[in-house]
């Protein structure tokens, strides 16, 4: 009685310990270094649409000209003079407002990444989550049959020692506790790694997960055109087109002025140069460059149209494997197993007429028992769509 209510306590307090998904996936969202670095990069295109209006910085000059050998003469002759020059570039054409557009669109895009890469964890949690449950449950089904199969070993044992078995039924029932032993040792692996995964991401240990393993006939929903991989595609087109009317609008963009005021000696009047230097775009590097920005533009829009189609495929495959997961699932849960157990009770009451061997009570319960494993992993396999599914649809899942 003691013994029982501790091991009460002990499972009482580990799940008061449990983490469920929401809790998780919070802890991924607020811990995951990989998002933190590309906050930073949302932080920076900040700093950039700042940047992207500022002048370039003014250039002042100072300097002494037609120095001669004896430099403590300054008036020997016209030209010798000290001089405080200014020069500015000064911008035209709406350079300014394409590279703060363009600015936006770098933030927009990294926003795109953030929400883009939030979704890839979302969807990779799911997994983790409902892959560590459903193969602990899968373990402990496993256990459940090593007792048949041991409770069936010393049941032959017995019949062997009153010569109504033989010694080759013993050891392929050794044989076959050992391959289940095998089976647990490699699902205890992947749970303990799968827990590492978790504890990678979260930047915590997660030590139990308690979350529910309801599976029901689900609809992804199509609606793919606010997705962020696709709106990335979508703003990178965008964005070269800007690029290429900025290298437009840089054919003629800044104007240099300088002036520059020069001293001479009293007996001559000090005087100013004012010049305005203007580029000329002469040799056409700025239409490669538009070019360029063109051709950019229209490979990212032909990888926006054909990634739009690719996501709506998918999503398609998704739900055809999720429609399927659930079926098979839905079979062994209201069909087999029923029959199954339904079955076992035929076998029981014929025992009980000594029609039917105990032997065969529990084989007929380690049938029942294979069929939930496999009932397990079709549900695993429903949930590992899921977790896909999760992603191309951005959750819209009804």
């Amino acid at each position: 009685m003691i013994k029982n209510s501790f091991i009460l306590l002990c499972l009482i307090i580990s799940s008061s310990f449990a983490s469920n998904l929401e809790q998780i996936v919070n802890s991924a969202i607020n811990n995951n270094r990989d998002l933190q670095a590309i906050e930073k990069s949302i932080q920076i295109a900040n700093e950039q649409i700042k940047l992207s209006n500022k002048w370039d910085n003014p250039i002042l000059t100072i300097g002494a000209n037609d120095l001669q050998f004896d430099t403590s003469r300054r008036d020997l002759e016209p030209m010798q003079a000290q001089y405080l020059g200014f020069s500015q570039n000064i911008p035209i054409n709406d350079k300014f407002t394409l590279q703060e557009e363009i600015a936006i669109k770098d933030k927009s895009i990294a926003q795109l990444n953030y929400e883009d890469a939030k979704l890839k964890l979302k969807s990779k949690l799911i997994q983790y989550v409902y892959s560590i449950k459903i193969l602990e449950k899968k373990y402990l089904l496993l256990s459940e049959y090593q007792k048949n199969i041991k409770a069936l070993e010393e049941l032959t044992t017995s019949l062997y020692e009153n010569n109504k078995s033989n010694q080759n039924m013993i050891i392929d029932l050794k044989t076959d506790y050992l391959k289940v032993e095998v089976q647990k040792e490699e699902l205890k692996n992947i749970i303990n790694n799968n827990y590492l995964k978790l504890e990678e991401i979260t930047y915590e240990k997660v030590s139990s997960i308690d979350i529910p393993l309801d599976v029901k006939e689900l609809v992804l929903v199509k609606e793919i055109s606010n997705h962020p991989k696709i709106k990335i595609l979508e703003q990178n087109s965008e964005k070269f087109n800007k690029q290429a009317l900025l290298e437009d609008a840089k054919k003629f963009s800044d104007v240099k002025v300088n002036v520059a005021y020069f001293q001479r000696d009293d007996k001559y009047k000090d005087y100013a140069n004012v010049s305005v230097s203007i580029p000329l775009a002469l040799y056409g590097k700025e239409n490669i460059k538009i070019m360029q920005a063109k051709i950019k533009a229209s490979e990212f829009k032909d990888k926006f149209e054909d990634s739009k189609k690719s996501f709506e495929l998918k999503i398609e495959a998704l739900q055809n494997d999720l429609n399927s997961a659930y079926k098979k699932y839905q079979l062994f849960l209201n069909t087999i197993i029923p029959l199954q157990e339904n079955n076992q009770n035929t076998i029981e009451k014929y025992n009980s007429l000594g029609i039917t061997q105990p032997n065969e009570i529990l084989k007929n319960l380690n049938k029942i028992i294979k069929n939930k494993i496999a009932a397990y992993d079709e549900m695993k396999s429903y949930f590992d769509t899921y977790a896909q599914s999760y992603y191309f649809t951005q959750g819209k899942i009804r």
